[in-house]
């Protein structure tokens, strides 16, 4: 789940307030914060992330990896499997794994073809990361979220 999408669910979570009243709570600077939740691309910085985390009440960390799988690259990595039929793991929020071949994908959704050739599909605001990563999306693994349990 990318960073603008997280911030969704947590502005959902937390009764809906507006981009606005956040900005204003925060001191977060005019216009950043819809920026943040609405961009495909990486919008922000540690300390904007920090400022967030504090305001929703969750750990920076949580957050702040969220920063670094935006939109923009799992459509690169949608593009890339859909071109050259390799499959295309995606980790989901919920803890699934889904390894298959791109089928299609839009700005809300991808279908995957399975192993067996049944066919899922995907809300893209449910993938957390996924492999492979393109070219200039590559992590380390110290970046990678940690499961809990």
């Amino acid at each position: 789940m990318s960073l603008g999408d997280y911030l969704r669910l947590q502005r959902a979570r937390h009764g809906g307030v507006t981009p606005w009243e956040i900005e204003a709570a925060t001191d977060l600077p005019k216009g950043l914060y819809r920026q943040m939740e609405q961009r495909y691309r990486a919008v922000g910085d540690d300390e904007s992330v920090r400022i967030l985390a504090g305001f929703y009440g969750v750990p920076f960390e949580e957050m702040r990896w969220r920063l670094d799988w935006p939109r923009k690259a799992l459509s690169r990595a949608l593009v890339a499997s859909t071109k050259t039929g390799s499959p295309l793991t995606l980790h989901l929020w919920n803890g699934q794994e889904v390894t298959g071949k791109v089928r299609w994908w839009d700005l809300g959704a991808a279908a995957v073809e399975l192993s067996d050739s049944s066919l899922i599909v995907i809300q893209r605001h449910a993938v957390e990361r996924w492999d492979p990563r393109e070219d200039g999306d590559v992590l380390s693994e110290d970046q990678f979220p940690k499961a809990e349990g």
